[in-house]
């Protein structure tokens, strides 16, 4: 698996690539996130939380370059995760980039089976803590205070494509960085991470 990736990374980093084995789409889909915190060996987990993902993609075409099936794909997305508790719940809004590679299975002209795998990048622009308090709505900014900014983490996708244009998926996401923001040293007892799964659906041109 090692030796695929690096051969895919050499390939888009030397090649020239052709419009041919380009095209784009548009992508979104529904998220079922929480957020997980430990502390002094402690686990908590929010309740899940409803978002939503959208944006656009593109996909490459590395049938002539590694084997056919294979594909690398990048998105850019508005990534809307977060976490429910009993009188409060946190907006998470990230400016999300997942870079994949994938491998398409044809079992007919007009349907393969898709998976595809790969790191995520996000940053985060948009986030409030919402309170009830007294029956009125405190907002407090997540990022920069209580969040780092910055995520990063692994996600997976499978699903399948009709048509060659329809894809239709389920996926995970899991943050690797320690996203609390906390003062020197109380990072180390404090871990905060965000969790996702998702559908998503793409139409591609």
């Amino acid at each position: 698996m090692k030796r695929i990736i690096v051969a895919i990374v050499a390939v888009m980093a030397t090649i020239g690539v052709s419009a041919q084995d380009l095209r784009y789409g548009v992508a979104g889909g529904i998220n079922f996130s929480w957020e997980r915190a430990k502390a002094g060996g402690v686990g908590v987990s929010s309740d899940s939380y409803i978002g939503f993902q959208a944006g656009v993609k593109a996909e490459m075409d590395l049938s002539t370059y590694i084997m056919d099936g294979f594909y690398a794909e990048g998105s850019l997305l508005y990534n809307l995760k977060g976490g429910g508790y009993t009188d409060s719940h946190s907006n998470l809004g990230y400016l999300q980039l997942p870079v994949n590679f994938g491998y398409r299975y044809s079992v007919a002209d007009s349907f393969a089976i898709i998976g595809s795998l790969g790191p995520y990048f996000g940053l985060g622009i948009l986030g409030k803590d919402v309170t009830k308090v007294d029956g009125s709505k405190l907002k407090t900014d997540v990022f920069g205070k209580r969040l780092q900014r910055f995520d990063f983490g692994l996600n997976y996708k499978v699903g399948v494509e009709m048509w060659d244009k329809w894809q239709f998926y389920l996926g995970f996401e899991h943050s690797l960085l320690n996203l609390s923001k906390t003062e020197k040293g109380v990072a180390d007892v404090i871990k905060t991470k965000v969790t996702n799964f998702y559908i998503g659906t793409a139409l591609m041109f």
